[in-house]
Formats: structure tokens, sequence, C-alpha cells
């Protein structure tokens, strides 16, 4: 596939699939709406649309929505070199939207193409220039192989000088508790920044609160630790800080990705070199946005709008550091798909 003109800063790892949705009940929807999502691409948008190139490493299968998929990538202006096809199918999963923002999902990935990533796979990537690797457990939670590919990725960008971030994105769907903690302590003492939703701590770690699941994550290695809590906010601690943010959103249309969309703030706030401080800030303003509009990846906001927000807010920290990104025209100004 082509590549974007700029070399990523950073890179995704992790499946993109095809999304089904649906009114509730589901059981009675005669006619679904096609689209298509993925936490690994939903982050490597969010920070492309902040104006900082991203490239996405994920397998798409040789069936026609692998096709589609691939069509459709092509106005992302994510870097498609990591893109590769076969293996098996194209995952897919279906979505039953509820009010106010709820939503259910059911998956059907099962040995699809980018279950298949492994670890040789990883060292196919070119890590020079490449200033943080992002990482996520679901990769970890769709195959053996691909959980091995997560920590080789991990491996190499810590030994490249990479930032390594690692979001837990636990999905009870897949696996359970136990499983997702053993995966992701193999991962986390290589990871700086690192992500949880209080909900995932819970089920995973058995924390009881946001501040011991920062403290969790924290006593693996990771510098900063962050856990969304949808519309209680946020909370983000590191060594010698930490910060509670309200939700930002003015109404709630599409809860789906919210969490994908903070992560994808934070990593472009790190990336500046700003402070934790900020990054929350930034990534709980791209979050907010997000959930004000439906649908996981197209919703994702533009820098423009995110300074506007933060401006509105009297964030000028979150302002000043989106005017320090060399951003092309599209990224800050916006766009369609």
């Amino acid at each position: 596939m082509a590549a974007s003109s700029a070399n990523p800063r950073l890179v995704s790892l992790g499946e993109v699939m095809i999304e089904l949705s649906g009114r509730a009940p589901l059981a009675e929807a005669a006619v679904l709406e096609r689209s298509y999502s993925g936490d690994a691409l939903n982050v490597a948008v969010a920070v492309h649309r902040l104006g900082v190139p991203s490239a996405i490493v994920t397998r798409l299968g040789e069936d026609p929505f692998g096709d589609y998929l691939s069509d459709q990538f092509r106005g992302l202006g994510v870097d498609l070199r990591y893109v590769k096809r076969g293996g098996g199918p194209t995952g897919l999963y279906v979505v039953e939207q509820g009010g106010r923002g709820a939503y259910s999902i059911w998956y059907y990935r099962r040995h699809s193409a980018a279950s298949t990533m492994s670890p040789a796979d990883m060292e196919q990537i070119d890590l020079d220039g490449v200033e943080m690797v992002h990482l996520n457990g679901i990769a970890q939670a769709i195959s053996s192989s691909s959980r091995q590919a997560t920590r080789r990725l991990a491996e190499r960008g810590r030994a490249a000088g990479a930032v390594v971030a690692f979001d837990l994105n636990f999905r009870p769907q897949i696996w359970d508790g136990p499983a997702a903690a053993e995966a992701a302590d193999e991962v986390l003492p290589l990871v700086d920044v690192a992500l949880c939703g209080f909900d995932e701590g819970q089920a995973v770690f058995g924390t009881a609160d946001p501040e011991s699941t920062a403290a969790r994550l924290l006593d693996c290695g990771p510098r900063v630790a962050a856990v969304s809590m949808a519309e209680d906010g946020a909370y983000v601690a590191w060594a010698d800080g930490e910060i509670w943010l309200p939700t930002v959103a003015r109404t709630v249309e599409g809860a789906q990705g919210g969490g994908d969309a903070f992560a994808g703030g934070l990593a472009v706030g790190a990336l500046l070199g700003q402070e934790p401080a900020t990054s929350a800030r930034l990534a709980t303003v791209v979050a907010g946005l997000k959930v004000e509009r439906v649908g996981p990846l197209v919703s994702l906001p533009y820098r423009a709008e995110v300074q506007a927000r933060a401006g509105d807010l009297g964030w000028d920290d979150v302002v000043a550091a989106l005017d320090s990104v060399d951003a092309t025209d599209t990224a800050s100004q916006g766009g369609d798909l």
C-alpha cells in the first residue's frame, strides 16, 4: 500500500475490523450500516489529525472486506507501509446502538488475518525516526502469535529509544481478567506510558479506585499512568504528581472510541515533550470532542477543533502545545474521510 509523504513519528499495532451497526434491538434490525474501526487505527488517526505523522501496523484478509478497508485507508492520511494482506479473513464486529451513546458489541474475529501477525513481522518495521510505539491489550488477546508480536515490538521500541505506550483495552468478550493481567505484565516493564479504563482496572487487576489502578501500573515500570473514567473524566499520575480532570464533553452521542481518542491525545502530548498534566488536558479535550459525535473513527477531532475547545476552557498550555506541531493543512483544518 502507498505510504504518506512524511515519515511516521508514531507506529500503532493492532487489528482493524469491519463494523456492522444497528439500532437496538438488534434482533429486529433489517439493515446494518457498514463502517470500520480498531483501536490501533483510531489512535493513529487521532494522532494524525492533531498534525503528527503516524503509521498503522496490521494485516487484512484477502477478501472483499479487506479490499474495502484497503480503499478506505487511503483517505485517512496515515502511513500504510506496514499494512499487509492474507493469513485469514478480515475481522468483523457488530454493534447494537442504544440511547445516549450506549452500545453493545459482538466480535467475529477468530482466526482473522490480523491474528496471524507474529514477532517476525515486527522485525520488518523500520524504527529509524519513530518516536513512539503504541501497543494494546487487544492485540495480545486475539492470538498467541499476536501477543508475542506485541512484546517484540515493545522490546524493539525500547531498544530504539522510542517512547513505548500500552493501552490495556480489556475486552471480556475475548478473554478473562487473569489472562489479560498476565499478558499486560509481560510488556509493562518495557512501557513508558500506560493507559487503562477504570472498569478495566477493576476487572483485570482487582483495583478499587483510579489511584490504586495507576499505582499498580506505575509499580510495573511506566513513567506515566492514565486511568480514564468515561463521563467522570480521567486521572493521570506520574512519579511526583497527579491530575484529576473532568470530562469536557458537552453531550454524549457516541461513547465508542472515546478511550482511543484519549490515548491519541496523550500520545501527541508525549511526542511534543509536554509535561504529563498538559498531555492529560490535551487527551481530555480530544476525547470530549470525539464522544459528542457518533462513530469511533470518523468523529475523531482535528487540531483546530481541539485548540478551539482548549481555548474555551482556558487551557492555554494545550493551545500552545498544538501550535508547535508542524501540521499539514488536512490535519490542522479538518476534512471528510
